[in-house]
């Protein structure tokens, strides 16, 4: 009896570390893949992958917390790329994404550029010097920057690359690696970053650039929850965040698909939100899906000024992402504004010896955590570290993510939660 029962529990335990590893991998696949677009702004990517997560919030058994929706709906404005995204040198078209990608604030431009030299000396001078947008002449700026040296060097070439596309487009030299995001305002102009070698001996340059400025882009975060098995703790939350927006697509051929950013951290949400719905929890768990995270913590920010759970309900909020990797262990944010809490968490992970090391981090306002804790909601953010480096670019797809801890996490998380 003894030995069947020991069979049955290492059954169980075997089959528990399997499922979610292989849950998670399935459900990146879908959340990754081209048909969301990159779940940003362009065909509706986002309410794609809104709508895929409220079905899973169904199926794994999340009562809507919103009436009868799971659904909070808000909106803000956001600059898009939904059709044309080209370069063209001598009849050859680069790579959108490979070979340059375009400033999220940039706006469009179609035509024969021929190319002019800036510096950091000249360019006030040069810019305001002529009219260079004629139908004759039609200018575009070439600049080589150094690696911005903290905050004040990177905001001084930012007003650069601002003050040269109200005028003309710019092109800025990047032989490193390229890094996109997501902006609420356009310039009159396209800001390009482009590999050095494209531009050699060039003198002009043929540009198609479309941009499109929503100026009131709906969207939505994506709520529900699982009830505390006893109805005397059912009014108490422990809550579970992650962003399931990305950066949505370059033009028509450039996706950004976002695995680890973060269609891992949904995935870990989603077969963490399946695991307490067929294991009671001790208090209720919230689960929420913040659009907007991307364009500024905008979906969180909206939830704190606008809550439908109340913040005073909420225990404790653990937010994820990027948990595709792990190699070398995990960041905490926030550790050290909850030093009791960060000491529970690294004494499960010695106990059940799970991932390589915790780190402790201190505030930081990089992700949707970010406007609880500064509303009082105690707060914990982590994300993976080591492994694949693909962030915010085109390269960072399913079948890159290697998933190497994420069963220990999941089990990490879970012995957390069970700890209050």
């Amino acid at each position: 009896m003894k030995k069947t029962l020991l069979l049955i529990v290492i059954t169980f335990l075997a089959s528990f570390s399997f499922s979610q590893k292989e849950l998670a991998k399935k459900l990146i696949d879908t959340l990754a893949s081209d048909a969301f677009y990159g779940r940003g702004y362009v065909n509706n990517g986002d309410k794609i992958a809104a709508d895929y997560i409220a079905k899973k919030f169904k199926e794994f058994g999340a009562l809507p917390v919103n009436g009868d929706s799971y659904f909070q709906e808000y909106s803000y404005p956001v600059n898009t790329f939904p059709t044309k995204v080209e370069v063209s040198f001598d009849n050859k078209t680069l790579t959108t994404g490979l070979d340059f990608i375009v400033a999220p604030n940039s706006g469009s431009a179609k035509g024969i550029f021929n190319l002019k030299e800036i510096t950091l000396e000249n360019y006030i001078e040069v810019v305001s010097k002529e009219e260079f947008q004629s139908d004759k002449n039609l200018t575009a700026f070439v600049i080589k920057l150094p690696k911005a040296n903290g905050r004040d060097e990177y905001f001084k070439q930012l007003k650069l690359k601002n003050s040269v596309a109200d005028v003309a487009p710019l092109f800025v030299i990047n032989d490193e690696k390229f890094t996109w995001s997501v902006a609420q305002e356009a310039l009159n102009y396209p800001v390009i970053e482009i590999k050095s070698e494209f531009l050699k001996d060039k003198k002009s340059v043929t540009l198609n650039i479309v941009n499109k400025l929503i100026a009131d882009y709906q969207t939505q975060n994506v709520l529900g929850y699982i009830p505390a098995k006893r109805k005397c703790k059912r009014k108490k939350f422990f809550v579970f965040t992650a962003h399931y927006d990305h950066l949505g697509m370059m033009g028509e051929t450039a996706t950004f698909n976002g695995a680890n950013d973060n269609a891992s951290g949904i995935a870990m949400m989603l077969t963490l939100m399946k695991y307490f719905s067929e294991n009671n929890p001790e208090y209720s768990v919230l689960f929420i899906a913040f659009g907007g995270e991307e364009a500024g913590l905008l979906g969180s920010k909206y939830y704190v000024e606008n809550p439908i759970v109340p913040l005073n309900k909420m225990k404790f909020l653990y937010n994820v992402d990027m948990m595709g990797t792990g190699s070398e262990g995990i960041q905490v944010v926030n550790s050290t504004e909850h030093p009791k809490e960060f000491e529970r968490l690294k004494a499960i992970n010695k106990k059940y010896d799970l991932v390589k090391v915790i780190k402790p981090r201190g505030k930081a306002a990089n992700s949707d955590h970010y406007w609880f804790e500064e509303a009082g909601v105690p707060s914990f953010f982590s994300y993976t570290l080591g492994g694949v480096t693909y962030y915010h670019d085109i390269q960072d797809r399913p079948e890159t993510l290697p998933l190497t801890e994420f069963d220990d996490l999941h089990k990490l998380i879970v012995e957390f939660v069970n700890s209050f």
